[in-house]
């Protein structure tokens, strides 16, 4: 696996390969970032359910100012420790905990992107509910959330937000939310 673009273009990005872990598709990575071009530069971004920190550290190479990556797994969470250490990645926190608790410790903290990339078998119900927080407490007035998720499931409607943008890639579907005030 490798960096598609920025200043880390083409460098490798160490991975799992574990059943729980599932590597972004490059035409999906691609299409996240791509989507918001030059937006990234200089954002705070939360990459929650980091698995290896790909998503994150593709932030980080188009020129997010800062990335918090948030992942419960310990092999996952010391993979992400590689790939930082590996790139020599400034401006980064790793926080390995379940992502609902570590919320609550970053409630102090506003994000301008959030991406979410939770195992295709979290519940629906629990995604929405995660979100809903997330909008609320801690995505910028003009922050963007952008979820990766099973194309099988339907994101369920989420309080406070609202779709502007949403693609399917085989049996992966990313979805780009608002909170509803935005345009």
């Amino acid at each position: 696996m490798k960096v598609i673009s920025g200043i880390f273009k083409g460098r490798k990005i160490l991975f799992l390969k574990k059943g729980d872990i599932r590597p972004t598709k490059n035409i999906v990575k691609r299409s996240i970032f791509d989507s918001l071009n030059e937006w990234i530069i200089g954002k705070e971004v939360l990459d929650i359910f980091a698995g290896t920190g790909a998503l994150g550290i593709e932030a980080i190479s188009r020129g997010a100012k800062k990335v918090v990556f948030v992942e419960s797994m310990r092999e996952a969470v010391k993979v992400i420790r590689k790939n930082v250490e590996n790139l020599q990645l400034k401006n980064v926190e790793i926080i390995k905990g379940d992502v609902g608790k570590v919320l609550k410790y970053l409630e102090d903290r506003k994000f301008d992107l959030v991406i979410a990339d939770p195992p295709y078998e979290y519940s629906e119900k629990m995604l929405g509910k995660l979100l809903e927080k997330i909008g609320s407490e801690i995505l910028k007035e003009e922050g963007i959330i952008v979820v990766e998720y099973s194309a099988k499931k339907k994101l369920p409607e989420i309080k406070g937000l609202k779709v502007y943008r949403s693609k399917k890639y085989g049996n992966t579907s990313i979805t780009f939310l608002r909170k509803e005030n935005e345009k």
